[in-house]
This record gives structure tokens, sequence and C-alpha cells, in this order.
């Protein structure tokens, strides 16, 4: 490109530059920076290239709305100073459009351009626009300005009006567009914030004064509240409000009449006393204390309703119609930002939803993949994680876990910096917080809030510091740079078995539906964490069963007593399978008279015995201490060992006993856990505190070793005895053949001896039949001798012919010959029974009437004892039950049981007549029977001497007698025992009482 080419490349540019057609960013290409010019008006003198910027953006302002286009023609293009100069005029043809209006304009343009450093610039430039006048008439254009001024002003009071209204509405229209325009570029929920922030903008824009505040309320008539997005003009303040309107008569008509349909418009004006009481009520909500309202004279609320949604706005001071009407227009277009609204709220719900789901879903993932109750603390740390990825400032969260009394809450809490803190064990009844969410559980409720602040706030935190486990976690978060906040908000969200606790600076209402669904899917945790428990603790027993069986078994196995160090070993091993890491494990057996511990001790890794000695209880304190709970009959104890007292162990030990130590008095604390068995005790030693559960573990092998050191004695002993069992076998064969020949003679004895009661039971039994058999024979007797004499009577009479009284006296020796016949056939039957006690049982039972036998052996035995004291007397009571039916039985040997049972009875009641002679004593014997439903009860009492209570569980053994030597054999008793229970399948119970009396109780089964 050439120099003239380039040269008319610069002009265009320059003149598109400067009708605004092109940016005039690039225009220093163009011009210099002096550059000079006059434009067509006054004020269009310039003298640099900024000046020309400033000219040209004034004038694509004052253009903003129309459509500009030229043309020229070039009228004068000359080139001098040897090339270095130019000088270019045209006339241009500009058009300007407004609307339908078109307005041409005729200018010229002069530039001149100077060549330097290889490139064309424009140095000067001037614009002109000739007047519409014949120079030949009116050179100036006198008349002619006149005339169109009357014109112009004419117009102008015309158009001027005109002007004013299209200027107005078209500032309207922009606000309005301008909000549009914002309306639709929201892409969340909280930037209808920024539409409020705009739409106050613009009505300030619209010169309308003295707004307070833009705000939308989106109404939840099923919660009571609105969710307010205000923007505060003066404060410059965006916030989002949740309001319960059910708090205050005002907004309660509020949002009663904005339900009422979209078209529903409300308007309330606060003044004095009012207005001071609203300005009281907003300090007592949750909505932003407005200071402005102190100073202020009124306070006007505007409200359009949308529907569910309202669009106002608040001013300081009353407005016009003409304003009310503004803001009406403003709510038309707040319907579009509305739908938007609704758009994203609906698109944010769903994908708060599905975050909200998907945070619930990993809790439930870590939940279903926990493989130990140990990672129960990990969901924790999650949990934590979840809550804060969801938005919510939290402070610290966790899990807290009622103990099965609830009595305690046991806590996992997540401090600040999003670590575990060590699990603790809190009150739940001493303490008042703890109380109110126990209560509050307690009565079913899902949720519950506790603002902290001030007081409250110190006094909760002076709970926790009374924890020690809690003064790391205070300690990283100083560490942290995180600060304890002024205020806490417990958010409380129950579930079955506690509640999960999310502490938050601030309340957080919109959460807590959150929160409740996290308790909800935490129930889930807790259960499995409960099933992993509870297979982690039957895992856990198998283990230690199968443990303990190894012992058992191990003991089984010993053959020998020098095999008990073998045994320790394994019981050693079987301690550290199972987890116990102590430096050192130990059996002593106990010396109970003087003290003194034979022990066996392994290697400071618990591989193997390694060492056996004696420990002295009189040379160490910490031995001692092991002694006094052996004599307490403790099942364990800790002996902690520091200081002083470590320094006399060691010693005592390592160089008195030659026990080895690899830390030797290096070592700071040694902790003991002792547990006890019945001549003994089983001890680990551990340089730090083992878990509870160590100490029941090793209380439980101790029990199980009680096993291996009876098995360690019962060895001893048959090793000492083995020497002894053979010199011994020699005089066992002796005293066994002595022992067949005692046998032999002893069963001789014991027939002679039962022969001898069997005739003794004869002898009674015969005495009695004896003194039976008397009545009959005596009655035979005397109505035998009556009749010979009325026999005699009867020759007289009929020698005398008195054949009346002859009648009279065969009648009477008749009836004579029965009473013979009645009473010797009573004397046979004594007879038969005599000889059917007297032979052997046939050992066949038969139905027998239990009463009627019972009846015939009362007699006789009674009979029996007065034919050894005439002065015997007793008082015999029966009470024999009419509806026994008949037994099977063997009558001849129940009889001998009934026999011998009286007579116990009557010797008991005869003793103790003899005992209190003088005295009111009535010796009494009664006989009851009774049917129950499967057998029949013989029940024998009597008041006599009773039988002690020491010798009362001996009255059936064979030989055992309470009467004196040559009174009785001691098998009476015996013997009816055996035919009860043996013979009969009944019981023969006693129950007696010295000094007062017996009762024997027979039970005989029907079958």
């Amino acid at each position: 490109m050439n120099r003239e080419e380039r040269l008319n490349e610069i002009h265009q540019r320059f003149l598109a530059m400067g009708l605004g057609v092109e940016s005039p960013e690039l225009i220093d290409e163009v011009a210099v920076p002096d550059i000079m010019g006059y434009g067509t008006t006054i004020d269009e003198k310039i003298t640099s290239l900024n000046g020309l910027r400033e000219l040209i953006a004034r004038q694509q302002e004052q253009s903003a709305g129309m459509q500009l286009s030229y043309s020229y023609i070039p009228v004068l293009r000359r080139v001098f100073a040897d090339g270095k100069a130019a000088a270019y005029a045209d006339d241009l043809q500009l058009t300007l459009t407004v609307g339908d209006m078109v307005v041409p304009l005729l200018l010229r343009f002069t530039i001149t351009y100077a060549w330097s450093a290889g490139q064309w610039k424009a140095i000067h430039w001037h614009a002109s626009k000739p007047e519409n006048v014949q120079s030949d008439v009116d050179t100036f254009g006198i008349e002619e300005w006149k005339q169109k001024a009357n014109e112009l002003e004419k117009l102008v009071v015309e158009r001027t009006a005109d002007l004013v209204a299209k200027n107005r509405e078209l500032e309207i229209e922009a606000a309005l567009e301008r909000v549009r325009t914002v309306a639709m570029a929201i892409s969340k929920a909280e930037d209808m914030l920024t539409v409020c922030r705009t739409i106050s903008a613009q009505l300030a824009l619209l010169n309308l004064q003295d707004i307070r505040n833009v705000q939308t309320a989106i109404i939840y008539e099923n919660k009571g509240t609105y969710v307010n997005y205000e923007f505060y003009t003066k404060h410059d303040k965006t916030l989002i409000t949740e309001v319960d309107y059910r708090l205050h008569p005002m907004t309660k008509a509020f949002v009663t009449q904005m339900l009422g349909g979209p078209e529903e418009f409300f308007f309330r004006s606060l003044t004095g006393n009012e207005l001071k009481d609203w300005f009281e009520h907003q300090k007592t909500t949750n909505q932003f204390v407005d200071t402005y309202l102190a100073e202020a004279s009124s306070l006007n609320y505007y409200w359009y309703s949308l529907g569910p949604v309202a669009l106002g706005i608040s001013t300081y001071n009353p407005l016009s119609e003409q304003e009310i009407g503004l803001i009406k227009r403003f709510r038309n277009v707040f319907q579009l930002t509305y739908r938007r609204y609704l758009d994203i709220a609906l698109a944010e719900a769903q994908a708060r939803e599905a975050t909200i789901e998907a945070a619930l879903e990993r809790v439930r993932a870590r939940t279903m993949a926990m493989h130990s109750s140990d990672e129960f603390g990990g969901v924790a740390v999650l949990l934590f994680e979840q809550i804060k990825q969801l938005g919510v400032l939290t402070y610290a969260s966790g899990f807290n876990i009622w103990d099965k009394d609830h009595q305690h809450v046991v806590s996992f809490m997540c401090n600040p910096t999003g670590e575990i803190n060590p699990p603790f064990e809190k009150p739940i009844h001493t303490y008042e917080q703890h109380q109110r969410i126990y209560e509050a559980w307690a009565s079913k409720k899902s949720f519950l809030e506790d603002d902290l602040t001030g007081e409250a706030l110190k006094k909760h935190y002076q709970f926790l510091w009374s924890f020690p486990l809690l003064d790391e976690a205070f300690r990283k978060s100083e560490a942290a740079g995180i600060k304890t906040p002024e205020r806490q908000v417990h958010n409380i969200a129950f579930f079955s078995s506690g509640y999960l606790l999310f502490i938050t600076e601030e309340p957080c209402p919109a959460f807590h539906p959150i929160f409740e669904r996290f308790a909800n899917v935490f129930d889930l945790t807790y259960t499995r964490f409960n099933d992993l428990k509870q297979a982690e603790a039957q895992a856990r027993e198998a283990q230690i069963e199968a443990a303990l069986e190894r012992v058992r078994s191990r003991t089984l196995a010993m053959q020998k007593s020098t095999e008990l160090a073998e045994t320790a070993a394994v019981l050693f091993k079987q301690l550290i399978d199972l987890g116990i890491a102590p430096n050192r494990l130990f059996i002593g057996i106990i010396n109970g008279e003087s003290g003194d511990m034979e022990a066996w001790a392994t290697n400071e890794d618990g591989s193997k015995v390694e060492t056996s000695f004696v420990l002295k209880v009189s040379r160490n304190s910490s031995v001692q201490k092991m002694y006094a709970g052996w004599q307490q009959q403790k099942k364990s104890i800790i002996i902690d060992m520091q200081g002083k007292e470590l320094e006399d162990y060691l010693h005592y030990l390592g160089e008195v006993l030659r026990v080895p130590f690899k830390g030797g008095l290096q070592q700071k604390r040694r902790v003991q856990y002792i547990a006890y068995f019945g001549q003994g005790l089983i001890g680990i030693a551990a340089p730090d505190e083992q878990p509870a559960s160590t100490l029941a573990l090793l209380e439980r092998f101790a029990a199980v070793f009680n096993l291996t050191y009876t098995r360690f004695n019962d060895l001893q002993l048959a090793e000492a005895h083995a020497v002894q069992a053979e010199l011994d076998l020699i005089a066992l064969k002796t005293a066994k053949k002595r022992a067949e020949d005692a046998l032999t003679e002893l069963k001789s004895t014991q027939k002679q001896l039962i022969q001898a009661e069997k005739m003794a039971s004869l002898g009674e039994l015969t005495a009695g039949i004896a003194h039976e058999i008397q009545n009959p024979l005596n009655f035979v007797n005397n109505f035998s001798e009556v009749s010979i004499e009325m026999l005699d009577e009867l020759n007289q009479e009929m020698a005398m012919g008195n054949y009346e009284e002859v009648k009279a006296i065969v009648e009477d020796i008749k009836q004579n010959l029965g009473k013979i016949n009645h009473h010797g056939k009573r004397a046979d039957s004594i007879v038969k029974g005599m000889l059917q006690h007297s032979r052997i049982s046939s050992g066949r039972k038969e139905p027998t009437d239990i009463n009627v036998l019972i009846n015939e052996y009362i007699r006789l035995s009674y009979h029996g004892l007065r034919a050894k004291d005439q002065s015997f007397n007793v008082t015999i009571q029966t009470d024999f039950d009419s509806n026994i039916r008949k037994i099977n039985l063997i009558s001849q040997d129940i009889g001998r049981v009934v026999l011998n049972v009286l007579n116990n009875a009557f010797y008991a009641v005869q003793q103790k007549q003899k005992q209190t002679v003088g005295m009111d004593y009535e010796p009494t014997v009664c006989i009851k029977t009774q049917k129950m439903d499967n057998a029949s009860i013989i029940r024998v009492t009597d008041n006599g001497t009773g039988i002690p209570e020491a010798i009362r569980t001996k009255v059936f053994q064979p030989f055992f007698t309470t009467k004196p030597t040559g009174q009785g054999t001691g098998l009476g008793l015996s013997l009816s025992y055996d035919i009860v229970t043996k013979g009969h399948g009944g019981i023969l119970e006693v129950d007696s009482k010295e000094g007062e009396g017996s009762v024997f109780t027979i039970t005989l089964p029907y079958t």
C-alpha cells in the first residue's frame, strides 16, 4: 500500500470514528496527541486527543436510541510540503432516524493531515453547517432566525409536554427493562435479593424518594411463616429472613389479604405510638432492626399480591397516587421474576434434595461398610463433613447414646477441627441441659433447639472443662485459631437410642428437617453398630472360651505335677493371643501360713516361661499387697507402682531374686493386674493402664486355673501316695481277706437282726391278738354257762307242764347261741389275721379297704401295748375319709407299716406321759385318711416327745433307733420305708418338733 492509499484509509477511519460509526478506542492510531478542531457548536472546540475522545463520547450518549448513517462527496484532496502534509475537504450527508422521524443534516468537513514516523495522522479538523438563507437578501439570516424562533417556540411548547411524557415513559420502561434483565439473569433463589436491590435503584432513578426497603415475601401458610428477601436502601443491606406472621396482628392481616388473590393491595401507615410499638416488636423477633425508625415520623408499607408471594416497598414518607401506581407497574414486571424464582426454586429444591440424599447415602454406605464397632467414631467424622458440605456452618457435631439405665449419655463428638473426641460419659439427671434434652426425647419429640448465650453458655463450658478427656480437643481448637463462639445453638435431632447434636453459631431453622433426616439414617447406623458389637462380643466370647478350653485341656492332660509350668505357659500364650500385651505375666502359688509365693514368670514379651522364684511377703510392700488381696478373698486388685514403690519392687526382683528386666530402674510406671484363684494368683505387668476388660478376662482365666491347681495338687498327692500305695498293697490284700470275712459275718448278723425285728413285731402283734381274742372267748364262756343253767330251768318247767315259760326259755337259749356263734367267728377272724401276719408275704396286691385295715391294726397295736403296761391309756381319734376307694396293695405289708407307725406313736406319748407325771397332759394319737386325685393319704399324728432335728433325717436308716438298748432293733421304720416306697411306689415322710410331737404321712398311689 502506497502513501496515498494509506492516507485515504486514515481519512475514512477518522470520519467513521468522529461520527461515532466506528469505536473511538483506537483514535490515537489516526490522530496526533495535540490535535485541534472546531465542530458545529460553540462548545465543540478541542485542543487534545482526550478532548476529541470526550466530544465523541458526548455525541454517542446524545444519539442513544437513534440510527445514524452518512455519505460524503470529496471536495478537496491536496498533498503538499514534499508529501508530508495534506488537506482533505468533504460535503457530508448525515441522516438521523428516531422512530418514524428522519432528519437529514448537511456538513462540510475539512481535515489537515501530517506524515510522521511512517504514518499519516490528523492534526486539525473543522466542521461547519450552512444556514438556510439567501446572501443577497439577508446575508446574516436575521428574519429567518426570527421566523424560526417563533415557530420553534410554538413547537417546543407543543412537543415539550409530549417529550416529557414520552421521556418519562421511556425512563420507566428502561427501568422496568433493567428489572426484567436482572430477573432473567437470576440463577439461584438468593438472587431475588439482587432483584430487590435493582428495583430500589430504579425507583430512585425515577425520583421516588425516602425508600426504606424493597422486599418480596414467599408465604408458607402450612408453617405460618413467610420468607422475606429484603434490600434496605439507606443501610445498603440485603438479607433473607423467615418471619412468623402469627406473632403480630399487622403481619397476620397482611398475609390474610395477600392470600386473598393476585390483585390484592395492602397499605398501612404507622405513626406515633403505633410506629414505636412496631419498632419495639421487631426487636423481639429475628427481623432486621432498622435504626432509622427511631427518628422517623412515619413508616409506610405498600404490598401487591401475586398469590402466595407479594412484592412490597416501605418508605419513611407516604407516596403519592402516581408513585403508588408506579410501584404497581413494577409488581407486573415482578411476575416474571417470581416465575423465574419458582423455576429456580424447584430446580434448587430438586438439586438440594439430591445433594441431601447423596449425603445421607454416604452415611448409610459408611454405616453398612462398618466391619468393626471401632469404626463407629468414623461415622461421626463423616456426619460432620456431610453437614458442612450441605452449607451448615457447624461449629461441632456428633452423636450421643443413652446408657442402659438412662443415667448417663455417652458422647461421640467431632471438635471444630473435624477430629473425633474420645468418647466420654455425661450425667443426664444432674445437669439441667441434659435433663431437658432427655425429657424432650422421652416425650417422643423429634427435634429440640437449645440456644445458649451469656451465663448459660459459660456454665455449659464450665461443665465441659470438668472432663479431662476434652482438654486436648480444646487445645487443638485454640492452636488452629478457632475461637469459642459467644453464642451456641444446639440443634438436637432425636433417634431411638439417643440424639444427634449439631452446634451452630446462629439459628438455622431451614436445616431442622435435614437434621431430623440424618437422625433417622443414624438409627440404621446405631443398629448396625449394635449388631457389630454383639457379633464382636460373641466372637470375642467364643475366642475366650476356646482359649479357656485349651487351658482346661492342657490341665486335664497333665500327667505329672512338674508340668504346672508348662500349663502356665499355655495359659500365658492364650492371654497374649487374645490381645493382652503386657511386658510380663506370672503365676504365684501362695503358702497360706507364711504368705510366701512360689512364682513362675515369663520373659518380658510374654512368649515363654523363663524364671521361677519365691516371693517373700516380708521383703516387699507390693508383695504384701498381693497377699493381702488373697487373704481378703478379693477376685482381683490393681497395683499401680510408681516412684519409690516401683524402685523397691524392681530392686527386690532384679537384685535380690535375679529376675531380669530390660528397662531396669528406667521404668517410671508399672501397673500390676492381679486375679486370684483358690490358692494363688495370676498377674500381668504393663507400663500403662489396661482396659477394664483385661482384668475381667484375667479373672476368668484365674477361675479356670483353679482347676489346673486342683489337678496339680491331685497329681502331687497321687505321686506322694504312689510309693505308699506299693507298700500298702500287701497290707491291702490281707485287709481284703479280713474285710470279706467281716462282710460275711455282718450279713449273717443283719439277717438275724431283721428276723429279730420281725419276731419282735410278731410278739407285739401276738400280745395284742391274745388280748383281743380274750374278749370273744369270755363272751362264749359266759353265754355257755348261762345256757346250761337255762336248760336246767327248761327241764323244770317242762316237768311242770308250763309250756309258755318253756317257749320263752327256748327263745333266750337261741339268742345266747347266736351270741356264742358271733363271738366265735370274731375269735376265728383274729386267729386268721394272726396267721396272715406270721406267714411270709405272697407279694400279690389285692383291692383292700384301707379304712378297715387301719381300724383293725389300731386295736391290735393298742392292746399289744396295754398287755405290757396296764396303766397306759391314750385318746385315739380317727377321721376316715369314706370316699376312699379300695387300693391295690399287699395288705400284710401295709399292715406291718401301720402297726410300726402306730407303735412308735403310742411309745412316744407313753414316754411323754412318764415325763409329765402330775402335769395336765393327755396322750393323744390321731389317725386320718384322705382321698386325693391319684392317691390316698394316711396321716398319724401324736403329741409325744417328738424327734430332735439333728436325727430326724436318720429315722428311716437301718439299725437306727432312739429307744433304749434292748427295746428296739432299729429296723421297724426302715422296713416300713422300703415297703411303702419300693413295694408300693408311695411316700413315707415324717415331720416332727422336739417336745411337741410328730406326724407320719403315708401316701399310697392308686396305680
